[in-house]
Parts: structure tokens; sequence; C-alpha cells
């Protein structure tokens, strides 16, 4: 859902730099970390001496760093114990009051006791969105369990190898030291020895991309500790082949490693693998191995997480449920190197498990979510940077047994109370540095069907910052809320607003009702449409609307008076005020909104306002919301002011809104089904920006620039030597961003994406007809898909509904040829006609021409079109089938002399070069 401007440039004489910090050194085990642990007790009182119960309590290592918790009792009582000598500190957080903290020195084998006293917190509006909850986070004894348990037996490996799907993990020597079982399960593992994993990949496209990530067609690494996680049958296989040994000290160290390297979190990523893995959002191992333990109709996991002599961190996952949480994708195989900076790092390995590949039945439409969310509903407090919610989620369970739902929620927003009905419940989030995800803990395993409904209390920072001005920059848009399946599910949104009156809020959906309420104003939004997403923007705006006759749509502009502090510089520039320029957003979204509609078909939501962010390099797109750059509302005059003749900010700008009001299409009412499939969304807004520059310039130029820019930023090389194009195909997505191709994501799958159709829409042109062909399929395409996940099949299977004779290249009437040239694979041809024109009898001319198609597999098939001008007036004249490296010679006879041919006038085929020579 995001256009985004990639450029570097200094705003009004100050430098805007990213700064990417050192990974710190590893530290070495603590001194007399094999003495006898030291254990402490403590009480938490409130200013009169209260005691506090429910309260948080961390415990973090100042050395190593590793973590214990625990909660207050009724008392205000809590006990940890197992603590390695040192100097720790202890964290204390209680709703309404402020976060405590002291340091502790722990001696070996004894007793520390601690009374920490909270101080009330600031005084906040009175206006409550729930009540304190009287279950402390994280104390469910069995994730507890999980979260603490200790080395309990040992057993020697020799020559043992556990093949799991594609992969092989040889362990020629050594000790697997088994951690204390859970509901009567052994589920994790510390291996120290000698061992080594090999991969082969299952399917073609995974074997190009390893080749390109690492060289090699398969993978090796060898590796002396490695941690397992596993609700399969390892711990049978591993101790039927071993024999039980003393524990060897240093399976604690390896333990002790693992989860500070797994548990950490990282404000600043400097890879889209650390920013994917451990960002805000860190996947919480112990919650999700809990959700398998907890359910039977599970089918067996393993995780392997592996400290290579090569591949330092190296993560090998066999996951029934999919690989990753967090990214849309049904595949159950994964093989990840997390190293920021290294050559290699990235999502090596991806795929279905071998079997469904030999049965032919992987696909990216398997679905794997646990619940299908129909409705939230949330009232939602602001003020200044802080918000405050409570959210009532209602959802269908899609299987049975399930006791665990992981949420989108940014950690910073922190849970207070979790209830089903009038019962509370456990939940788990851990501290916001390290396993933030908001999990809920179901009191009894779900049944198929069934309607369950869940109330969640949350607040915190992060959402919104003041940029001054009245600009509130809206970040965290998919988890200011405790979402499921963001962009998957689909579900009606009852959201109530209160802020203070001195501001303006924006949200998705209608306004259904708005008023005071003391020092706020209240709005209440209401999605009859179910939506992908929810959001908002917030700010001190001014507001326009228009409704437009022709999509009867209600067009709303919002912008503010002032600008964000860091532009204060330009207010020397005449007239920069972003509300004077709302009207020219409001009408390039309203004759976007047109032409959408004629080419796609009518949208459900009845509005769509288009809203100004303090942010200026990139634009967003929600249902009925659209998020547009500051730059966007600023005049030519202006901003060549303040970054000169820039070509690629004027083609940003001109094609933004565009874009973006195209999501309401392609991503919200047609959603995509992987991330395989974010083409779907993306290049599909690229392509339909294209045909608002057509539709809305007297003449082609800007549109067959916006195409050959679009096909330079496919093949023009970076840095290092690669074209966008080499790195994989648009199906790989967001893997095609590694440290040598950062940026390829946006280069490739915008572009490609949208060449995609625009390819499909000339070879379905007729000169009768002109585009109804293609018009009619993408009208059948957003039908058939209607609020729905579109994948790259299904896509495939509406493009073969509406195929001509012509495109039928292999004979089969499928479009088998199209999509593995154009979606799975990586080639681009190059074109070259000569051709001569000679007098004919009868006055007529003989058009003589030879087209060649090079640098290409024997097997690559294409229609190349030929195109006459008669001075200025470009005519199709029609096209040559071409497979291979091939030659094609033909003749025509035509009525009158042309001033030249040409192929591939509209870049009708992406091609490396088209040249046109005649004699």
């Amino acid at each position: 859902m995001v256009r985004r401007l990639f450029a570097v440039f200094a705003l009004l004489g100050a430098a805007i730099l990213i700064h990417f910090s050192s990974p710190a050194a590893p530290s070495s085990a603590a001194a007399g970390s094999l003495q006898a642990p030291g254990q402490v007790q403590g009480v938490v009182k409130d200013p009169k001496g209260a005691v506090v119960a429910g309260a948080s309590v961390a415990l973090r290592h100042e050395t190593t760093g590793a973590t214990q918790t625990a909660a207050t009792d009724s008392e205000g009582k809590f006990t940890v114990t197992g603590l390695a000598p040192g100097r720790w500190t202890v964290s204390v957080e209680a709703r309404g009051f402020k976060t405590a903290q002291t340091a502790l020195e722990i001696e070996s084998d004894k007793k520390a006791s601690v009374e920490i006293k909270l101080e009330i917190a600031e005084t906040r509006a009175e206006v409550s969105v729930g009540a304190k909850g009287s279950v402390a986070p994280n104390s469910n004894a069995d994730y507890r369990a999980l979260r603490e348990a200790k080395p309990a037996e040992t057993y020697s490996v020799a020559n043992l190898s556990l093949k799991r799907d594609a992969g092989t993990i040889a362990l020629r020597s050594g000790t697997v030291t088994f951690l204390a079982p859970v509901l009567e399960r052994t589920a994790i593992g510390v291996f120290a020895g000698d061992g080594e994993l090999t991969l082969t990949p299952a399917v073609w496209t995974e074997k190009n991309y390893m080749r390109f990530l690492t060289g090699k067609d398969s993978f090796a690494e060898s590796f002396d500790r490695m941690v397992l996680v596993f609700s399969d049958d390892t711990f049978e296989e591993i101790k039927k082949s071993g024999a039980k040994v003393e524990t060897p000290a240093r399976a604690a160290d390896v333990l002790r490693d693992h989860q500070k390297r797994v548990r950490r979190s990282t404000e600043r990523p400097r890879s889209m693998i650390e920013a994917f893995l451990n960002a805000d959002d860190v996947e919480n191992i112990e919650a999700e191995l809990l959700a398998a333990l907890y359910n039977p109709n599970r089918r067996g996991a393993f995780n392997a997480y592996i400290f290579g002599k090569k591949y330092s961190d190296l993560r090998f996952h066999i996951r029934p449920e999919g690989v990753f949480p967090g990214l849309p994708a049904p595949e159950e195989v994964a093989l990840v190197y997390l190293e920021p900076g290294a050559r290699e790092e990235g999502i090596v390995y991806l795929a279905h498990k071998e079997t469904e590949y030999k049965q032919g039945t992987a696909s990216s439409e398997e679905d794997k979510r646990i619940v299908d969310v129909e409705h939230y509903r949330i009232e939602t407090v602001i003020r200044g940077e802080r918000l405050t919610s409570s959210a009532d989620i209602r959802f269908k369970a899609l299987g049975d047994g399930d006791r665990m739902v992981r949420f989108g929620l940014l950690p910073n927003l922190r849970v207070t109370r979790v209830a089903a009905g009038e019962r509370e419940i456990d939940f788990i989030q851990e501290r916001r540095q390290e396993d933030g995800a908001f999990y809920a803990l179901l009191p009894e395993p779900t049944v198929k069907g069934k309607l369950y409904t869940l109330t969640v209390e949350y607040g915190g920072d992060k959402v919104l910052e003041d940029a001054g001005g009245g600009n509130f920059a809206v970040g965290a848009r998919t988890s200011w809320y405790p979402s499921v399946n963001a962009f998957t599910d689909r579900a009606t949104f009852d959201l109530t607003f209160k802020i203070p009156n001195r501001f303006v809020l924006v949200s998705v959906g209608k306004l259904v009702k708005e008023g005071k309420e003391g020092e706020f104003a209240v709005s209440h939004w209401v999605s009859d449409v179910p939506l992908a997403v929810a959001g908002f923007n917030y700010g001190n705006f001014k507001k326009k609307s228009l409704t437009d006759d022709a999509t009867k749509y209600l067009i709303e502009g919002y912008a503010t008076s002032e600008l964000p502090d860091y532009m204060r510089g330009a207010q020397s520039i005449g007239g920069m005020s972003p509300v004077r320029m709302m009207d020219t957003g409001m009408n390039e979204a309203q004759n976007s909104m047109r032409i959408f509609t004629h080419w796609f078909g009518p949208l459900p939501y009845g509005r769509v306002a288009i809203t100004q962010q303090p942010q200026m390099n990139f634009g967003q797109s929600w249902p009925s919301l659209v998020y547009l750059p500051i730059i966007s509302f600023f005049d030519s005059t202006q901003r060549w002011q303040m970054f000169g003749l820039n070509s690629g900010l004027t083609s940003f700008i001109q094609e933004v809104t565009s874009h973006e009001v195209a999501h309401q299409w392609w991503g919200h009412i047609v959603g995509w089904a992987s991330f395989h499939d974010q083409w779907l969304s993306e290049g599909f807004a690229d392509f339909s920006a294209s045909l608002f520059l057509q539709a809305t310039n007297q003449t082609p130029d800007r549109f067959l620039k916006f195409w050959d820019q679009q096909r330079k930023s496919i093949l023009d090389k970076n840095q290092f030597g690669w074209r966008a194009n080499d790195v994989g195909p648009i199906w790989t997505g967001l893997r095609l961003d590694t440290t040598q191709t950062r940026g390829v994501y946006s280069r490739l799958v915008y572009p490609k994406g949208s060449y995609v159709l625009h390819m499909l829409r000339w070879m379905m042109y007729d000169a009768k007809t002109n585009d109804e062909r293609f018009i009619a399929m993408m009208r059948d395409f957003v039908q058939t898909h209607y609020n729905r996940n579109a994948s790259t099949e299904s896509f495939k299977r509406t493009v073969e509904k509406h195929m001509t004779e012509a495109m039928d290249l292999e004979g089969n009437k499928r479009m088998d040829w199209f999509f593995r040239q154009w979606v799975f694979g990586t080639e681009v041809p190059r074109y070259r006609l000569d051709y001569s024109f000679a007098p004919a009898e009868g006055g007529s001319v003989m058009f003589v021409g030879k087209l060649t198609q090079s640098e290409v597999s024997d097997n690559f098939r294409a229609l190349v079109p030929v195109y006459l001008d008669f001075g200025g007036k470009v005519m199709r004249l029609g096209e040559a089938r071409a497979v291979g490296n091939v030659s094609v010679d033909f003749q025509i006879r035509l009525p009158q002399k042309p001033k030249r041919a040409i192929i591939n006038y509209h870049h009708d085929i992406l091609a490396v070069e088209s040249v046109s020579v005649g004699k």
C-alpha cells in the first residue's frame, strides 16, 4: 500500500541521515556464572505503603543481558530464583504508576530482599476506556515453565541424521541436553558438538534464488552449537539413538546465548531481514511453542537455531501452520540467515513441503489462519502523543483445539487487561525490547465455527509523533489496535475517538456522529463494508469536500495550515501552506476515481479522504483513507526552490495520488493471498497510475515516458552491478531486498508487476473495440475477488477466461508461457526490426521486414507488436510471433508509404532494447 520516493536529498540545507549502528560484540560468560545461583524476594508498595498486586517485575543482568520476570501476588510480593551472581536491574510496572527501577547485587547462594515504592503516574483526562486488570501478563504457569525451563537430561549422539523435509541435520558427535518437560512434553533441546546442516531446494525457483544469494545450488553449513524447539517426535528420535550422560556445563551457556539472540528487539534495523525478525513485533518462541503444545490437532513443528561456523545465526524451520506469523505466506519450510551487512543474508530458502510439489498441491492459496475476525469495536482516547484504547474483537474459530491467539500490536502499547466476557484471562506480552508480541490465552480450546469475543485494554506511545505546527505523524498503521491477519482477514469496524478539541481526526469508514465532551472532540466512525485494515489520520486539519456527479463518490480533503517543525526554514518560500494545494489533490483523486471506475468497476466505500501527512517521501492508502506526503501539497515552483530540478521527484508527485487512490481497488477490494502475490496490489496500482497519465495528458509523451522509466527501474544496474531483474522474479516479493540489493523490491515488484498488466492490455487490444476485452477482464477479476484475496494463480485463471486466440502461443488455451516468463522468470529479450519500403503495383507500397528476438532461452515466446507512423499518427499494424532466439521475415502490402515503422511503440513488451532500422 505504499508508494515511495527513493531519492537522497538535503532539505533546506539540513542533511537527513540514517544511522546504522554496529552490532554489539557478544558478551562473554559472566564471571562466577558457574557459582551457585542466588534469589531475590521483594515487595511492591504504593506511595502510601499499601501493597500493589499484579505488578510486572523484570530483572536484567547488567553484564550478560539475561532476564527473569515475575508478577506480584495478592500481598504485593514476588520471588525470583536461579539468578546468576552479579549486578541486576529490577524494573516494576503497574497501571497508574510510573515505572520504577533499582539496582540489586546478587551473591552466590544467597537471598536478597528489596522493597520498591511506586510513584503515581501523571493525571490524564477523566475519560476512561476500561478498568485495571487483575491478571498479570506472562503469569500463565505453562508459559512460565517454558520460559524458565532448565536443563533436565542429556544424551550423547554420534552419526545421527535428523531428516526434515528438504533439510538434513547431521549430528556427527556431541550431546543434546533437553529442558524440563512442560505439559508432559519435552520440546526444547540444546546441542553442543560437531554437526552439519544440508539442504537441497525442492523447486527450481528456490534453487535459482539460493544460487543468487549464496552462489550455490544447495546449502551446507557446519556448526558446533544449536538449539532445537519442536513439537514433533525429535525427543524420542534422539533419545532412542543416544545414551544418557551427565549434563555438560556448556549447555546452559548455549541456551543463554540463544535466548539473548532470539529475544532481542532492534530499534533501528540494519537490514530487511533484521527488521522482519527483530523489529518491534519480535516473535515469542515460547508462546508459539505453547500454542502448539496446547493443541493436539496441530502437526508437529521443528525449529533449529544454529550457531554456524560461517553463517553465525542460521534458522531452519518446519512449521505446518506457516513459517512466519508476521508474513502472509503459506510455506511450511524455511532457512534464514540473519547477519546484517553479510552478502548472503536473507531468507535463503522458503518453500512448501517436498510432498506438496510431488503431488502438485503446493499453492499460495492455502489458508493457515486459525481465526477469522468478523468485527472490531474500538474506543480510543488521544492526548498528546499517548493513545489509550479498549477493543472488543469478535472472531470465528477456523479449527478445533486452539487456545492461543496472536495479535499484531505495537509493543509500546502495553496491554493492561484481557477478558472473555466478564472473565479476565491470561495473556502474554513481554517487555518492549524483548519479545513484545501480544498473545491472548483462551480459557478453553476453540471449537470450529464458534464465535468468540475478547476485550483488550491497552495504552502507550509511539503511534503518534508530534511533528509541530499541528502536524502529527501517525505510525504503527496496522498495529495501533490488536489486529489479527491484517490484509488477510476482512472485518467491520466500529471506531470511536476522543481527541483534544483543537484537532481533527479522520478515519476509515463513515462518520455517523460527532460532538464534544468537555475538552474532547468525539467522533464515531462505522464501516458496514468489511475492511482489510483500519486507520486514522490526525492533526490541526482544515477540511473540504465535494461529491463527484459521475461516480457519486464523496471526495474529502484534509490538510494543515502550518508546516511541521523540520520545515520551518521553508517559511520564506511564498505560500508554503499545505492547505493551499488541497484542491489539487482532491481534483486528482476525483479524476482517478472516474478513470478507475471505468476500467475496473465501482467501489463500495462511498467516500475517500485525501489527507496530508508530515512524512515527505511516501504515500499510503487504507480503505477510504489516503495518506499523501506533504510535498504533494506544494506547487512545482515551491518544490523547485526546495529541491531544484529532480525528475524523479516530479514523476513521484505526478503519480503518487493516482497510485494511492488505485489501492482502493488493489489491496483493499481485491487483496492478496500471500506476500508472493503483493505484485497484484503494488504493480496494479502502478499500472493504474499510467492510465491516469494517459487519460489526463493531451499527448502520449508522459505516458510513454512513464513506461520507459519503469523499464529502466527494472533493468538499470545498482552500485553493486545488479539489475533489479537479475535478483529474482516478482514472485519472490519482499525477499528481493538483501544487503547488496536494497530497494530492489520496490524497483522490481512495482514496475514489473505493472508491466505484466501493460503487456496483457496490448496483447488484448483491438483496433475496432480498443480496450474492451481488457476492461472486461479487469472488471471480471474485481467482481470474482470482491472483498476477497486474490492469488497469482487466480489472476491467471481470469486472464485465461479472456485471452484472445493469438495469445494461445502453446496451443493449450492457457497462459502458462506468459506467467512462466514474466511472473516466475527473469528473462528479458532484446528486439531489432530491420525494414524497407519499396514501390509496388497499383501505387501501393511493399513493407519488407525482419524482426529479431535475442538474449532469451529457446522456449521464450512473445507477440511483438509492429506499428506504422504516418506523419505523427501512429497505427498498430499487427504482431509477429517469436519463439527463442530467432529472426522472423515478413512482407506486407500497404496502401501508402508510412514515415517509418516502429516496434514496441507503447513499450508493449518489456525489453532490454527495441530498435527499428529502416533502409
